[in-house]
């Protein structure tokens, strides 16, 4: 009976063992991940963009989203473009904590030619606690312009690849707050991930105006006179030149057809019909083929 315990135990020992030798390499590969499939693109002008309609959007970074190949290594990435109207827009960018890992942001913004003109690393975001009404993230707040910085990429650099923070326990932040006894928690670690969650609220500080000019209209068989005091002459009305877009056979790119359609949901849902409206017509005149019956679907 010794020898056989003995036995028992020597073989839960070794599984012992091996089992953590397997968890080890498990959480290797969760610390440390390395994408394997190919870049979406070969330059940044071929990337998919969002434009920054409304007031903020949500944005899942996961392995579905576009793949670049950046200065810095390869990362799955969300592009971000301004509106036509806007000249200048304010950007908060958060990048949520969700559960022990986090997707460290990387901001590089990039003129009308589609060249980097400024990277704002992670070291600029500051980390946000979290609340009753807030999730814990990382944040910083940037300024986008239309002549100088119309798109943005965020991204995850490899440097981050295998690394991770400590944050403070929620109830230790909490008991700080209320200045009640520190409690016995342990604060948790934060692994840098390949994928995460964004959120982007934005507001436009200064809008594009223009000014549209138009012939004179005269009615079919009269001359326009300038002066009654001298003999009428016939005036030729030219049409002003008018630069206009045909939209109409451009094909919407899936990522900006699944905002709109995402955007026209979230604002039937909160009952603002005005707004949805809004995006439907916005939609539609940047070719979406779906965005009206999703409307449709929703207000029946």
């Amino acid at each position: 009976m010794k020898i056989i315990k003995k036995r028992t135990v020597l073989i839960m020992a070794l599984l012992s063992i091996m089992g953590c030798s397997n968890t080890d390499a498990v959480s290797t590969n969760t610390i440390s991940p390395m994408i394997n499939q190919a870049a979406c693109c070969t330059s940044y002008s071929q990337f998919s963009w969002i434009p920054l309609q409304g007031v903020d959007i949500s944005v899942a970074i996961n392995t579905q989203s576009q793949i670049g190949q950046f200065p810095d290594g390869k990362s799955y990435f969300a592009g971000f473009s301004l509106p036509g109207h806007v000249e200048q827009m304010q950007v908060t960018l958060e990048s949520f904590i969700r559960g022990d890992h986090v997707f460290a942001p990387t901001v590089m913004l990039l003129n009308a030619d589609f060249q980097p003109v400024k990277i704002i690393d992670l070291n600029k975001f500051s980390l946000t606690s979290s609340h009753l009404l807030q999730r814990a993230a990382y944040q910083h707040t940037f300024t986008m312009t239309a002549k100088n910085t119309p798109y943005m990429v965020v991204y995850s650099p490899e440097k981050y690849r295998g690394e991770s923070i400590t944050i403070p326990h929620p109830e230790r932040v909490r008991a700080e707050e209320l200045g009640l006894p520190r409690p016995i928690v342990t604060d948790p670690e934060i692994k840098y991930a390949l994928t995460g969650q964004l959120h982007l609220a934005f507001k436009p500080t200064q809008l594009k105006s223009y000014q549209v000019s138009s012939p004179v209209l005269v009615p079919q068989g009269q001359t326009l006179i300038a002066d009654s005091s001298v003999m009428p002459k016939a005036v030729t009305t030219v049409p002003a030149a008018v630069s206009t877009v045909d939209v109409s056979n451009r094909a919407m790119l899936p990522e900006t057809e699944a905002f709109y359609n995402q955007q026209i949901t979230s604002a039937i849902k909160h009952k603002n019909i005005k707004k949805a409206l809004q995006l439907l017509n916005e939609a539609k005149r940047a070719g979406s083929t779906s965005a009206e019956t999703v409307f449709v679907e929703l207000v029946q």
